[in-house]
């Protein structure tokens, strides 16, 4: 009688090594970032809301504010937190959504993009 191989739950799956083929460059993860939500849809998601508003920081903002206040609403609202942040998942993808685009247009402003 023949023992058939052990199957894993990756198996089947293409699979990526870091190690052999790298993290990609910083422009792909960029490129990557702004097919999920361009300027236009940004614009759209936030209507006549002021970005900063959004971010709770003020019109003088330097990109460093920007960035820190984008990560910590990033980090209390993600749908993956939501729970233990005491807010539920639908709220919490609403308003990374809000989060996220106010950040995808300061990044505009900003050159950054």
């Amino acid at each position: 009688m023949t023992k058939k191989a052990k199957r894993g739950f990756m198996d089947g799956y293409e699979t990526y090594d870091p190690d052999r083929e790298g993290y990609g460059a910083a422009w792909q993860w960029r490129q990557n970032f702004r097919a999920r939500m361009g300027a236009d849809e940004a614009r759209e998601v936030l209507k006549d809301e002021s970005p900063h508003g959004v971010l709770g920081l003020t019109d003088a903002a330097t990109w460093n504010e920007i960035k820190r206040a984008y990560r910590t609403l990033a980090m209390k609202f993600h749908p993956d937190h939501a729970t233990a942040n005491g807010i539920t998942e639908q709220d919490a993808t609403q308003q990374m959504k809000r989060i996220n685009a106010a950040y995808v247009l300061l990044e505009a402003r900003f050159g950054k993009a």
